[in-house]
Order: structure tokens, then sequence, then C-alpha cells
């Protein structure tokens, strides 16, 4: 059996370097989770918004649009963790925290369907702070954290704003939340991608 050699700092140095740029780039989140919630939201939205003055019975159901839309956030999910060589410990408590978030606003639209509260726009908008802000934070990802913290601005401003304009807060807050880091995310992806093929 063969002995293994004796390291020596400038070796050991490196090698830890090499780990953490690879666990960089293996992290590297695709943005394609980011993009889909950062349009079907402000879609939404901006439909509810214009509906308030259409008045096309049709249109109510456009928030329906976000339950067609878990088929492929669950098909992005599962493809980018068969591609994962491993799960780190951070991305398991982010895990958790987004599908916490996905059960609180899948029941509070229930529940608002069922008890109409004013402020209803703010609630969201508060709540979708919280998981952005926390993976923002977490993650290091600047444009994620500010969307995180737009939320929180734009829940405050969405309280005094009347009925259909709390809309557009949503849809600037979805906007600046998860489309706009998306971009960027999908951006660094593919560039890494094409780096590393």
């Amino acid at each position: 059996m063969e002995q293994e050699k004796e390291m020596t700092g400038q070796e050991s140095l490196e090698l830890i370097t090499r780990m953490i740029k690879r666990a960089r780039r293996d992290y590297l989140n695709s943005g394609l989770s980011a993009l889909l919630w950062g349009t079907v939201i402000p879609i939404c939205s901006l439909v509810t918004f214009a509906n308030y003055y259409l008045k096309w019975p049709a249109l109510d159901y456009i928030w329906l649009l976000t339950i067609v839309a878990v088929v492929p956030q669950v098909v992005i999910a599962v493809r980018e963790r068969k591609g994962k060589r491993y799960r780190s410990y951070d991305e398991d408590h982010l895990g958790g925290i987004w599908i916490s978030f996905g059960i609180a606003v899948w029941l509070l639209t229930f529940v608002f369907g069922r008890y109409p509260v004013n402020g209803e726009g703010a609630i969201y908008l508060t709540l979708y702070g919280v998981p952005t802000f926390a993976t923002g934070y977490t993650r290091g990802f600047r444009p994620m954290l500010l969307g995180g913290l737009a939320c929180w601005a734009l829940a405050v401003v969405s309280l005094y704003c009347n009925y259909p304009y709390t809309m557009l807060c949503i849809a600037a807050g979805a906007l600046l939340a998860w489309f706009i880091p998306g971009l960027i995310l999908r951006k660094c992806y593919l560039k890494a991608k094409e780096k590393h093929v």
C-alpha cells in the first residue's frame, strides 16, 4: 500500500483554493426559477391591474397561471438537483425556506379568498422579501439581497396605494426580487458553463 505524501502548507492552500472554486462553480444556479417567477408574477399582477379597468371576466382567473407555473418549477428543480455533485448545508436550509414560502403564499391565497383583508399586497410583498433576502444574504448575492429589501420597501409603499395600484407594487417587487437577479444568475451560469465545457 502506497503511503500518502505529506502536503506542504502551500500545497494545502492550493488544494483548498481549488476546492472552493469548484464548489462555487458547481453551486452556480441556472437562474431559471427566478426568471420563471419573475415573469409569471408581474404578468399576473399587470393583467389584474389592467382588468380593473377592462372588466373582462376571463381575466379574473389569471392567477391560475401560478398553479400552472409550478409544473416547470418542479422540472427545473429536479434537473438542477440531478446536475449537482453535492448539496451544501446552506442549500438544504434555503430549500426549506423556499418551500415554506411557497406553502405560506398558497395558504394566504386561500385565507384572503375567504376573508378579504386590507393590505393584501403589503403582506405578499413582505413575504416575498423573506426568502429572497435570505438567499441573497446567505449566498452573498447582492442583487437578490437588494430585491428582498425592495420588496419590503414596496410593501410599505403599497399600504399607501389603493387597489389596483398595489398590483403595480407587486409587479415591481417580483421584477426586482426575481427577474433581474434571475437574468444576472442566468448570464453567469451560461458564462461558467461555456468556460467549463
